[in-house]
């Protein structure tokens, strides 16, 4: 028992003389353990639809070398090398060129360099990239010529002949006052889904404007775009008038055409400008045996009152409105509002040689598109702003005819005992045209100011 405490005091004593020091004694050597290695990662460039180039830069080793160096990718972030999407370039430090392959098109992914050494593998920083859009994904789609072009509308539209990988689920067109317009572009039309061939109409454009335009088709995969067209809509040939107000309150709004001021719609008034009630027929047998100013609604129904306005006889444009007055004229009425006048035919000849004449006249005066002409409403622009439409005619019997397909308008000017001068323009040319026609006809009616 003595031995072995003697033995723990040896130990004691032999301890604390290894753990003194002096100012003299030799500095201890601290090894620092190996470590895995240290790198960054390439940005990916030369990104193709199945490909693209990146890489990495290792710095160090960590103290242990670089067996196995690449860039691992997946479209999940954080990819790491037990994934099969990797590429091994190498060994040892220093920067490296990596070729990822076998890419899907429109695909973003997550790319990372790697390099593996005894102690592990490290990782640069992740970067992330998207492949374009593979062309043959997309749909294909042509572009149809700009037609019917107005002051602020035209007429396009397009054929989807490939739909793509997958269904084509919007299509039109788009524009734009600049060259390559998008579907983000102000301008652009939806007109169905899928193949085939689809119409589209052009709204609110300015006038005089030069407009860029495409055809579009969009699937799954992306947009793709037809051949790009260029037209410019038609100037203004007015400017807007102060209007006119009749008796009964109804206010007409007027356009300045070369210094005539013509009001823009049709005339819907019942009675004359001093309140004297005009007569309405409500069938054939009352109308056709008229003498004196009367007014109906094509076909004897109101609705057709809301577009197109009364059809009056010329009767009522010349203020006959009994007996007495058919042979006294001082005691005849007035049709229009107090400083107008119903459109004479130096009124129509005066527009009709300021538009270039009568052969082209009525493409400028009629309201473009078809929501009231019957196709093919040929060259009309509106240019001039009177928005004319095709109210057709009630015949000296009391029949109609025309409407979509004609508008008739009175003048103030008598041809002779039987008939009266009116001007007229129809759906499938551009004429302004003037006839002299049965005063027992009813036809509609514009106004002019003095």
């Amino acid at each position: 028992m003595k031995f072995i405490k003697s033995l723990v005091l040896l130990a004691i004593l032999i301890t604390f003389s290894n753990c003194s020091t002096t100012s003299n004694s030799d500095p201890v050597e601290v090894i620092v353990p190996p470590t895995m290695g240290t790198l960054t990662t390439y940005y990916a460039i030369d990104i193709t639809i199945n490909s693209a180039i990146s890489g990495g830069d290792i710095t160090a080793d960590g103290g242990s070398p670089i067996t196995a160096r690449g860039v691992v990718w997946d479209v999940h972030p954080n990819p790491t090398i037990s994934l099969n999407s990797k590429t091994n370039d190498g060994t040892g430090t220093g920067s490296f060129d990596s070729t990822a392959l076998d890419l899907e098109s429109n695909t973003t992914y997550y790319l990372r360099a790697y390099a593996t050494n005894l102690y592990g593998t490290a990782y640069g920083n992740q970067v992330t990239f998207t492949t374009p859009i593979n062309p043959d994904d997309l749909p294909v789609v042509v572009t149809n010529e700009v037609t019917e072009i107005t002051t602020n509308t035209a007429l396009s539209g397009g054929i989807v002949t490939n739909i793509g990988a997958t269904a084509v689920s919007s299509r039109g067109v788009v524009w734009s006052t600049s060259p390559t317009p998008t579907t983000s572009s102000v301008g652009i039309t939806a007109n169905g889904a899928n193949s085939g061939t689809f119409t589209s109409e052009l709204a609110n454009l300015v006038p005089n404007t030069t407009y860029y335009l495409r055809a579009y088709a969009t699937n799954l995969q992306g947009t793709s775009y037809g051949e790009e067209f260029t037209f410019t809509t038609s100037p203004l040939l007015y400017s807007v008038g102060t209007g006119v107000t009749a008796f009964d309150g109804s206010h007409y709004n007027s356009v300045l055409i070369n210094n005539q001021e013509w009001s823009t719609s049709n005339l819907n008034v019942t009675t004359y400008s001093d309140g004297t009630i005009i007569p309405q027929a409500q069938n054939a047998t009352t109308w056709a045996a008229l003498t004196t100013g009367a007014w109906c609604y094509y076909s004897f129904q109101t609705s057709n009152g809301i577009a197109y306005g009364k059809l009056y006889n010329w009767y009522a444009i010349a203020g006959i409105w009994n007996e007495a007055s058919k042979t006294d004229a001082s005691l005849r009425k007035k049709l229009a509002p107090t400083g107008w006048h119903v459109s004479s035919t130096a009124d129509w000849t005066a527009l009709g040689d300021f538009l270039g004449g009568a052969s082209n006249a009525g493409g400028f005066i009629k309201e473009a598109g078809t929501t009231h002409w019957l196709t093919p409403n040929t060259g009309a622009t509106n240019s001039t702003g009177m928005s004319a439409v095709p109210g057709g005619n009630c015949s000296t019997t009391g029949t109609f005819s025309g409407i979509g397909a004609s508008g008739n308008w009175w003048c103030s000017d008598e041809y002779n005992t039987v008939n009266a001068w009116c001007s007229g323009l129809v759906s499938n040319t551009k004429n302004l045209s003037s006839a002299p026609i049965n005063k027992r006809t009813g036809y509609s009616v514009r106004l002019v100011k003095n």
